[in-house]
């Protein structure tokens, strides 16, 4: 293992030295290439390879201390330049990156030189897995399968912070939650930034036969607004698209050991229920064991699955009839999640045949208890394969003081999925995917799909890629047939267009037990396509301008609640001070058959309406201090009138501390009584002591309930794998806006975590 130099006290954060990074010696910039390999190179320019070298033996690793000075880097290859995406397409970046890697029998090393005008650097996130928007940072991916279709994200930023994620489908899957175990330090200097980071082969699952690992890496300025990467620096081809990426060759002589990882864990929570006067106490173990038996697949076996540092959800305000769509957050479904994902891209929010939070979750945000569940996903050649089962408890059950009376106890049940798909070269495949199970207890209830991705990245010649995703679902219950979901999307971009396609039906009887669908009983027509103008230099007026149109048409199947929306960006103009604004009018008719409600206190009634309604919207820099989004929407709604009004500005006074405030107005009226107005408000606060401590403080309200919420939770990461969490779950509720708050369900827990790895 390589020496991890840390410090968890405010004042080494506040204290270190901006120091100057020795000079490095890097390998030749693609000198070291092999004849093949220089070869292949020329033959797929668009792809460079770069043949890596192993640190001697008796070579000591690195030390992760973000300096570049130990021996070992004398045997790195430096990738080649990186290049200028954005403002200026195949402009040189105007200040350049060394990207260093070298690797031995246990880690990947990669060192990064980022030069810049030091008070231009912006290092103010180093929390763990940040969502960085407002700082400088480096990502990279690998695709150690060279499947070109899965990889392993990672990013770094000037002041420390660490994330990643996986990469699935090509790139059109991101999962941000997943948390792997690696090593990684950075620092300002005079000369810019650089970083250290180490990656561990026991967290990377890696084919030992693949000629080369798919590989990329891109950096962004916020100062000046650039954004450049190593290969296929071409706004035609998004940075996630692994097919796109270039490759590392000679990697040989990993060495995985047992590829077990024991991650167990206790929790003590006390908490108390909206009908108790006094708390109740409970603790609790259980475990995750991740088993390798090869470098190619993955068994994850848990039992009393806990997901108490879970983050909770954003609230959000509903104006249709159709539900809303929450993402899953719990760590053990989010793992290799994107081995379950099932037909395009467009529609993952729409029709989901398996949907993890149908899972351990009631309709009414409940916990059932997870007691057991496994999860086997693996790369066989071209052939990819999932299966997750999990064994529930009864509903009552989930409570530390004893059941609930209040709520319905549901039997024991086994809920399951399996998913097969096979690569057919160029990120196209065919695949299936059968669900098993009911939470609502029918065990006789499965859901059956095919699908298929096909077309290619240069479907339509040189920068022009081309997909079309068929698919076709069935639910099945008591062995008949229910009902019926299929369709087919199709998508083309260029470097300035992009269009898409949609068709689809869902029957009226298709209910996916262990899935998420909006709305059943419909046929759907959809089209789009959108046009970016970029800037050719710095003399033009913008940066960069956007139209476009989309159109659907919805049928009813019975023949009484057809619709059609075309919502128009009239532009969306992104300014040299990277300020952003984006004007959109929406006109939109909709038949309703039966009436529904809106709140308590507005109804929308049967009839045929023609709405237009117009948005603007404004983004700020974010080079700056402090930050904002709005938004303004009027028009019509459903024979009445509507506005909306969003704002979420932040401030970043120092890399310590985070504000950002949400709120969200909307005021609709329509039919008799005729008025509703809600409003939510959310406040993050968020303290970071160092990269590994991080206090997270969130609070929302609306007035539609009435209910204030709040979630504070302190990470502390011992070492990358070793985590110390401490979550409090606040909740106090009003009968209206004049009356006083009352406690409801209050719950504090604190859980060790720990990973031993073989």
């Amino acid at each position: 293992m390589p020496h991890i130099l840390r410090s968890l006290s405010v004042a080494a954060a506040l204290a270190a030295p901006a120091l100057a990074v020795p000079a490095v010696p890097p390998g030749p910039q693609d000198a070291g290439a092999s004849a093949a390999g220089e070869a292949a190179a020329e033959l797929d320019a668009r792809r460079p390879l770069v043949q890596l070298r192993a640190i001697p033996a008796g070579t000591a690793p690195p030390e992760i201390d973000a300096r570049l000075d130990d021996a070992a880097w004398g045997s790195a290859r430096r990738v080649g330049d990186i290049t200028q995406v954005l403002p200026i397409e195949g402009a040189p970046m105007p200040y350049s990156t060394d990207v260093l890697i070298t690797y031995d029998a246990d880690f990947v090393y990669v060192g990064l030189k980022c030069y810049d005008d030091p008070a231009e650097v912006r290092a103010r996130q180093m929390d763990r897995d940040a969502f960085v928007r407002y700082d400088d940072v480096v990502e990279l991916w690998f695709d150690p399968f060279a499947s070109e279709r899965f990889a392993y994200w990672f990013q770094v930023t000037p002041a420390g912070s660490l994330g990643d994620a996986l990469i699935a489908d090509n790139g059109t899957s991101f999962n941000k939650a997943w948390d792997g175990i690696w090593y990684g330090s950075a620092r300002v200097t005079d000369e810019g930034w650089v970083a250290e980071l180490a990656f561990p082969v026991k967290t990377l699952s890696f084919d030992p036969d693949a000629p080369w690992w798919g590989f990329n890496v891109r950096r962004r300025r916020v100062a000046g607004g650039e954004e450049g990467r190593w290969a296929n620096p071409s706004n035609a081809y998004r940075f996630f698209q692994i097919s796109e990426g270039g490759r590392l060759g000679g990697i040989e002589g990993l060495r995985q050991g047992l590829g077990l990882d024991v991650v167990p864990y206790a929790k003590y929570e006390a908490r108390r229920e909206s009908s108790e006067r006094s708390f109740g106490s409970l603790w609790e173990t259980g475990a995750t064991i991740r088993w390798r038996p090869n470098a190619l697949s993955t068994l994850l076996v848990t039992t009393n699955t806990d997901f108490a540092e879970t983050e909770v959800d954003t609230r959000q305000i509903n104006t249709n009839r159709f539900p809303l769509f929450f993402p899953e957050r719990r760590d053990f479904f989010l793992e290799d999640a994107g081995v379950f994902l099932f037909g395009a891209p467009s529609g993952r929010s729409r029709l989901v045949p398996f949907f993890s939070r149908r899972v351990g979750l009631s309709s009414d945000g409940d916990v059932v208890p997870i007691q057991a569940g496994v999860k086997l996903t693996g790369r066989f050649g071209d052939w990819t394969v999932g299966a997750l089962d999990t064994y529930l408890d009864g509903l009552g059950a989930q409570a530390p003081v004893g059941p609930d009376p209040g709520r319905e106890a549901l039997s024991p049940q086994n809920l399951g999925v399996v998913r097969v798909q096979r690569a057919l070269g160029d990120a196209q495949q065919v695949g299936m995917i059968l669900t098993t199970g009911d939470p609502s207890g029918d065990s006789g209830r499965s859901t059956l799909g095919l699908d298929a991705t096909l077309g290619s990245t240069r479907f339509f010649g040189e920068g022009a890629s081309g997909f079309i995703w068929p698919y076709v679902l069935a639910t099945v219950g008591d062995s008949e047939t229910e009902g019926l979901a299929f369709g087919v999307d199709a998508q083309a971009r260029t470097r300035n267009w992009e269009h898409g396609l949609r068709a689809s039906r869902i029957e009226e009887d298709f209910s996916p037990a262990l899935g998420f669908v909006r709305r059943t009983g419909f046929d759907e027509f959809a089209g789009e396509t959108q046009y970016t103008w970029r800037a050719p230099d710095e003399s033009a007026p913008l940066r960069q301008l956007s139209s476009g149109v989309e159109a659907s048409i919805v049928r009813d199947r019975a023949g009484s609640e057809d619709g059609w929306t075309v919502p128009v960006t009239l532009f969306d103009a992104q300014f040299w001070s990277q300020d952003s604004i984006d004007v959109t009018v929406t006109r939109r008719g909709e038949t309703i058959d039966t009436a529904f409600d809106l709140g308590d206190t507005a109804v929308v009634a049967p009839g045929d309406y023609v709405d237009t309604r117009t948005r603007a919207r404004f983004v700020s820099n974010d080079n700056r201090l402090y930050g904002l989004e709005t938004s303004y929407e009027y028009g019509d709604f459903y024979g009445g009138t509507i506005r909306r009004l969003r704002a979420e500005p932040v401030v970043i006074p120092s890399k310590h501390l985070t504000v950002g405030l949400s709120f969200e107005d909307v005021e609709i009226e329509v039919g008799d009584p005729g008025r509703l107005h809600t409003q939510l408000y959310g406040v993050r606060a968020n303290v970071t002591i160092d990269p590994f401590t991080t206090w997270f403080n969130f609070l929302q309200y609306d007035t539609d309930s009435n209910d204030l919420s709040a979630q504070s939770r302190v990470r502390w990461i011992l070492e990358p794998g070793t985590e110390l969490f401490v979550v409090g779950l606040f909740g106090f509720s009003k009968e209206d806006h004049r009356a006083s708050f009352v406690t409801r369900d209050q719950s504090i827990a604190v859980k060790l975590e720990v990973t031993w790895r073989f």
